[in-house]
């Protein structure tokens, strides 16, 4: 008798996940961002790339995933190093590209959308920062060149004690 439980409770469970599943998915229509962001999500992918950190040049590990109903990108640099980061783009409420950067200087800079020119995007520091921009260490601007499908260029300026620090240019090709 316990096998019978147990098999009209297993396709129970399975019956009725097929139906909560149906149901989340009702209602969802494909989600369709600003035209930068729509130009990010066709990153999705793994990269590979090299830039000078003032130490030589370095090969960088890169990987972007859609996430949240396609509404949102998470980006990996470092990928697999201890200074592995993650940044988070998604469009604001105006439909302006919107970056957060998890930072392997332990905070967490946002930027936003301030060019789009042709296939160019620049970012810079958004006035809702938590950033103490005199004394903490922390990117200030990004920008992003697409040449193509399977290159792009990005530009990381750093600031460090409230002024311009560092700006590494990080050219990457797309792996699959």
């Amino acid at each position: 008798m316990s096998k019978i439980l147990w098999l009209f409770i297993t396709l129970l469970a399975f019956l009725t996940g097929g139906v909560f599943t149906s149901f989340a998915d009702q209602g969802h229509k494909p989600y369709v961002g600003s035209k930068p962001f729509e130009r990010m999500k066709r990153l999705a992918g793994n990269w590979e790339g090299s830039a000078d950190f003032g130490q030589g040049i370095q090969k960088i590990k890169a990987h972007y995933k859609l996430t949240s109903g396609n509404s949102a990108i998470i980006e990996t640099f470092h990928v697999g190093t201890p200074h592995e980061m993650v940044s988070v783009y998604h469009d604001n409420k105006s439909q302006k590209l919107t970056m957060t950067h998890y930072c392997a200087e332990h905070n967490q800079p946002k930027l936003i959308l301030s060019e789009w020119i042709d296939n160019k995007l620049a970012m810079d520091f958004a006035a809702d920062n938590e950033i103490d921009v005199v004394h903490e260490s922390h990117i200030h601007a990004a920008a992003i060149q697409f040449e193509g499908e399977d290159s792009m260029t990005h530009k990381w300026t750093s600031f460090k004690d409230g002024k311009q620090a560092q700006v590494v240019e990080i050219i990457f090709k797309r792996v699959n």
